[in-house]
């Protein structure tokens, strides 16, 4: 007989430690799928550019080309004024603009950097004072991919509800090959910092 109870429990773990697998199991399972729904919700909220011509292109900095698309799509002309936020204090055009690109004289008072705001919800405020004090009506978001719901749900919450918003996301470094270890900060830490500004942020 004790050779049997031994044997039993060789071929498999308790009860107890499989109920604790499956808790745990389950809890990353939900960790997961509360990060990726902003993700997969982002396709449907967040408007892609239709192709009219906007007020203003803002592009939140911080992620690595975003600058260079919205600097593009303002020079292919989706919008009338380009406002690169969060640039940071000394920030000239000259060296943020892509390699070997120059803007003619007539063009750099449509082109402005705002070198104050640190992050998502400060660039959003940023937005806000210029669509407010020029009574714009549309305007184009330009962001990171993963940084979209984010981004969008922001400016979504500060701007006037008047204000028609497009986006144009610029594809991460996550999707290039050999950077699959950034995966879980841009989708978990991304995901979850979006639920957060979704409870903190007033209706």
């Amino acid at each position: 007989m004790m050779t049997r109870k031994q044997d039993q429990i060789l071929l498999g773990p308790p009860k107890r430690k499989r109920g604790v697998r499956r808790a745990v199991t389950v809890l990353i399972l939900l960790l997961t799928a509360g990060a990726a729904f902003p993700h997969l919700l982002a396709r449907w909220v967040a408007a892609p550019f239709s192709g009219d011509v906007a007020d203003a292109i803002f592009v939140f900095t911080g992620g690595e080309g975003r600058i260079a698309a919205g600097y593009r799509a303002w020079k292919e002309g989706e919008g009338k004024e380009l406002f690169i936020l969060g640039a940071g204090p000394e920030a000239k055009l000259a060296s943020i603009l892509p390699e070997g690109e120059q803007v003619v004289q007539e063009d750099l008072p449509r082109i402005h950097i705002e070198g104050w705001s640190e992050n998502t919800l400060e660039n959003a405020v940023s937005a806000k004072l210029v669509v407010v004090s020029r009574t714009y009506r549309k305007v184009i978001l330009v962001t990171s991919d993963y940084h979209v719901p984010r981004a969008h749900l922001t400016l979504r919450k500060v701007l006037p509800p008047t204000v028609s918003i497009s986006v144009i996301p610029v594809t991460a470094a996550w999707g290039r090959k050999g950077a699959w270890h950034r995966l879980p900060r841009i989708f978990l830490v991304e995901g979850w910092k979006y639920w957060g500004y979704r409870l903190l942020l007033p209706p």
